[in-house]
């Protein structure tokens, strides 16, 4: 069988993870040994609750091709087709496809486990379905489960609606809430919470927090990188906003940005934005630092009433001179995308958010979309 081996130890969080879930997985049977002495060899078997069926107890001193429980059912080993009711418990080896009820339990598995409520395993080489979770070894292959998914090292896919914990990945975590990881190499998706030690891929989630990040990036809303850290605030001036204060967090390859501001050209509009950027050193002191950053523009606080929506996606095409250590100045042209609505209630007209106009403007149905360019100039420390 095969299997890669742990390039790292796991934090105690992730040990903690690990057994938590496995625990929750073992649906109250006991662990199907993943030693197989010598065995038998029989066509199939027929049990109601184990030790009742065609073998008795010595059910597990075989390995079948074809085994059937009414309830629970426990065997030596399986080279075929297990369908259990509630739960199917393999003391060896399981190469086929093991379906249950409530749940199976296998030593190491080649091919399916497919359960309502979990499967349990030594290494898994194949595809594991739950509707609640799976534990296992190492997996090679696919999981999914209804709520979690915990294993050793993971050379694969690993979904889950609430989220999944593992040593070492290769290949993809997509959890509802959050993915656990020591070492991941590949692409970590969650609804809020991404945690690994070493990433080399990306990330994507609201939440992500590295010990180390090796190549790749994070797509996320707070992106905390305890080695490697990068951070800077800038003061600037803008045609589409005349006075911001912007944040900057993440690593130097991909970071995330947050800015608040105000324009005051015509209508006295307050700005909030977020986005993400990249910073590449040119020489010793020139930085390129190209961002895509999203604004949602609004009065202040009569838009609480009638607000005109209306937003901007600026990709911007930046450049930082490093004066000293902590101190910089920036330049960034920008082309934009802007879409507004104008609403009968407010101001009879769409908000003007550039003091430079627009080269393209279509309007249809009260919607107006307009592009345009934009320039900001910086302080940076």
């Amino acid at each position: 069988m095969k299997t890669f081996k742990m390039k790292q130890k796991l934090s105690k969080s992730h040990k903690m993870a690990l057994i938590a879930i496995g625990i929750m997985f073992t649906f109250g049977i006991a662990t199907a040994q993943t030693e197989q002495s010598e065995q038998k060899s029989f066509p199939a078997q027929v049990s109601i609750f184990y030790p009742m069926g065609t073998h008795g107890q010595q059910s597990v001193d075989y390995q079948y091709n074809f085994s059937l429980n009414l309830f629970y059912g426990r065997i030596g080993g399986l080279n075929g087709v297990e369908v259990s009711g509630l739960v199917g418990r393999v003391d060896g080896d399981a190469k086929g496809i093991q379906v249950a009820g409530f749940g199976n339990a296998s030593g190491n598995v080649l091919g399916i486990q497919v359960a309502g409520l979990g499967n349990a395993s030594g290494n898994m080489n194949g595809i594991q379905v739950a509707g609640l979770g799976n534990a296992s070894g190492n997996v090679l292959g696919i999981q999914v489960a209804g709520l979690g998914n915990a294993s050793g090292n993971v050379l694969g896919i690993q979904v889950a609606g609430l989220g999944n914990a593992s040593g070492n990945v290769r290949g993809i975590q997509v959890g509802g809430i959050a993915n656990v990881a020591a070492e991941m190499e590949g692409l970590q998706i969650a609804g809020i919470y991404n945690r690994s030690q070493t990433l080399r891929g990306l990330q994507v989630g609201l939440i992500s927090v590295n010990d180390t990040i090796e190549s790749g990036g994070s797509l996320s809303l707070v992106n905390i990188v305890r080695r490697g850290f990068y951070r800077s605030w800038e003061v600037s001036v803008a045609d589409y906003s005349n006075f911001a204060v912007t944040y900057r967090m993440g690593t130097r390859t991909l970071y995330t940005i947050y800015t608040v501001g105000a324009n005051f050209i015509e209508d006295n509009l307050w700005n909030v934005g977020i986005g993400f950027g990249h910073r590449r050193a040119i020489n010793n002191n020139l930085d390129f630092r190209p961002e895509i950053v999203s604004y949602n523009y609004f009065r202040f606080p009569r838009d609480f009433k009638g607000m005109q929506p209306t937003f901007s996606t600026h990709l911007k095409f930046g450049f930082v001179y490093q004066v000293s250590e902590n101190f910089g100045l920036s330049l960034a042209p920008s082309v934009f995308v802007l879409n507004s609505q104008m609403k009968e209630s407010a101001l009879g007209r769409h908000y003007i958010v550039s003091s430079i106009n627009p080269f393209y403007t279509y309007e249809k149905n009260n919607w107006q979309t307009a592009i345009g360019v934009g320039v900001s100039l910086g302080v940076n420390f």
